[in-house]
């Protein structure tokens, strides 16, 4: 089963975090997947740390490695579908979600893949989506 990645389990690879790049390494690169709206989510984060910082130049080499060996998942007419329906759920149940990360979830549903984030909690409102934690070295 695939594995996409959301922002803050791709944040933490970047960031060389030790329990990330364990539960990375568990994964055949082909198996692990990024996604438009994560890469919409790490560029602003770039974006906000100055141009020419040795900080900004290290995290912007760390994301290129990580995306020239993994898959890649654009936003489909399927992800938009399950948005809206997930949207909606959280919406009657009072329990909003910003909109970035029930597109995460939902693309993710849509391809029938594990997410992996370090934000369970927040992610586990949407139905219908596999989860890995990242938040705790795997066992």
């Amino acid at each position: 089963m695939s594995l996409l990645l959301d922002t803050s389990a791709l944040s933490r690879v970047m960031q060389r975090d030790p329990t990330a790049l364990v539960w990375l390494s568990r994964r055949r690169p082909g198996e692990v997947i990024l996604s438009s709206p994560v890469a919409a989510e790490i560029r602003f984060g770039l974006e906000r740390i100055g141009a020419r910082t040795r900080r900004r130049a290290l995290l912007e080499a760390e994301y290129m490695k990580v995306r020239r060996v993994v898959g890649w998942a654009d936003w489909t007419e399927s992800a938009a579908l399950e948005f809206g329906r997930q949207k909606a759920k959280l919406f009657r149940k009072g329990q909003p979600v910003e909109d970035m990360d029930i597109a995460i979830g939902a693309l993710a549903i849509s391809l029938d893949a594990v997410l992996a984030t370090c934000n369970a909690r927040h992610f586990k409102r949407l139905g219908g989506l596999s989860l890995e934690d990242w938040q705790s070295p795997p066992t």
